[in-house]
């Protein structure tokens, strides 16, 4: 490649489309930290209630026959919000199956039948509720994807100067 191929309004534009590629995918992971974020802070503002453990179990199924047989951890509990009765079976916002024993096992290991709990029960929606906050750690990590977006625009910014500079000593 010759020197003023390298520096053509095609490369230009080919450099450019990469580093706004580059950019792109960082903000879509950038945003998908900074929601998943939000989810687990809001969670933080809804009402601390007393809880009691009715049920403590392991549900195992098998969605199809050939498919492994998934575990699902089920904690049923009762609460009272504002003067009303409710049941509970969330253990934290996202709940689902594990095709291993030992990681359900693991999520219904805190609790036992009788026990009394916290759990945190949304103002706006009393039947939402959970017994476990999601971590924080989105938030913590979104320097990576960030990182994603500042090379994209370094990419972009270089190949705009470089193409600038060559079309001047022209």
């Amino acid at each position: 490649m010759s020197k003023s191929e390298s520096h053509s309004p095609a490369t230009l534009f080919g450099t450019v489309f990469f580093g706004l590629s580059i950019v792109f995918l960082g903000l879509i992971f950038v945003y998908v930290l900074l929601v998943a974020y939000s989810r687990a802070k809001e969670t933080r503002s809804w009402d601390k209630v007393p809880a009691k453990i009715l049920k403590v179990e392991i549900f195992e199924s098998r969605p199809t026959p050939n498919s492994p047989v998934q575990f699902t951890p089920v904690v049923e509990y009762e609460y009272r919000y504002k003067n009303t009765n409710y049941l509970g079976t969330s253990i934290k916002r996202v709940n689902g199956p594990s095709s291993d024993r030992g990681r359900a096992e693991k999520k219904i290991k805190p609790y036992s039948k009788n026990e009394e709990v916290n759990c945190w029960v949304n103002p706006n929606d009393p039947n939402q509720v959970l017994l476990k906050h999601g971590t924080l750690a989105p938030l913590y990590t979104i320097w990576f994807p960030g990182l994603f977006v500042i090379a994209g625009l370094g990419i972009i910014v270089n190949a705009v100067k470089r193409f600038t500079a060559s079309r001047k000593a022209e």
